[in-house]
């Protein structure tokens, strides 16, 4: 009696997002971009801001930063 070929536990096929779908999560990733840009620009030209601008500030660079991961994704899945 043999014992059956087992593939090795790394070998998974890896799945792909779709051309249309990576295209699509590339471009809502710039649109969530935008808000830490204006942000940022908005800071340099108005010197920074008080206590209530700070977490506007860092409520748009956390959007932002969810587009950087959003385009990381799918780059990377394609």
């Amino acid at each position: 009696m043999s014992v059956p070929e087992v593939p090795p536990p790394g070998s998974a096929p890896k799945r792909s997002l779709g051309g249309c779908l990576t295209t699509l999560l590339v471009l809502v990733g710039i649109v969530l971009l935008l808000p830490g840009l204006c942000s940022l620009i908005f800071m340099g030209a108005a010197g920074g801001g008080g206590g209530g601008l700070a977490l506007v500030y860092l409520l748009t660079f956390a959007i932002a930063a969810g587009g950087v991961v959003l385009i990381r994704y799918a780059v990377r899945n394609r």
